[in-house]
């Protein structure tokens, strides 16, 4: 009986290293999906990026920037910022929270959202809201240890949040003035 109990207790050690020695890619501690491919177009296009051939396209190229005059967008910033987005703001997500409680951008002119992400591993975005819940502008989703830079919208003047949208608890309340 002695001999049955030990392998059983092997049995049950076995699997249970087993099932944690996953080789896995996506191992670890995560809470959101792998990142969606964003066609020219910011849609998500559900396919994979060709591979350059050296080859002109027969599609034209999407425009580098959207004019000045065009609605802010809820689909993920995937272009870094340029040095004509304006007023630098920078805001730090570490330990699954937002560093600031509140911040100020300037409104009625885009601005760089650098977004800092310390939480190693640990994927996070940030979504701007209006008062309604509005999303008006939402930056990739990336893991940390990383730092990104985005051209956010002008917003008019008034309160906002900057919400994590992977992890809603973490909002920062935002004011344009």
């Amino acid at each position: 009986m002695r001999h049955a109990s030990i392998a059983a207790a092997i049995a049950a050690v076995t699997f249970l290293v087993a099932a944690c020695a996953s080789s896995d890619e996506a191992a670890g501690w995560t809470y959101a999906p792998p990142p969606t491919e964003v066609a020219a177009s910011g849609a998500p296009s559900g396919e994979p990026s060709a591979v350059p051939s050296g080859e002109p396209s027969a599609v034209p190229s999407a425009p580098a920037s959207a004019p000045a005059s065009a609605p802010a967008s809820a689909a993920p910033a995937s272009a870094p910022a340029s040095a004509s987005a304006g007023e630098k703001v920078t805001v730090t997500a570490q330990g699954i929270q937002f560093e600031q409680a509140d911040l100020t951008v300037p409104a009625g002119a885009p601005f760089t959202l650098e977004f800092v992400n310390n939480d190693a591993q640990v994927p996070h975005d940030i979504q701007i809201r209006d008062q309604s819940g509005a999303a008006l502008f939402t930056t990739d989703t990336f893991p940390g240890v990383e730092t990104r830079s985005f051209d956010a919208p002008a917003l008019t003047a008034g309160p906002y949040q900057f919400v994590c949208t992977i992890h809603p608890n973490m909002i920062i309340d935002v004011a344009a003035q």
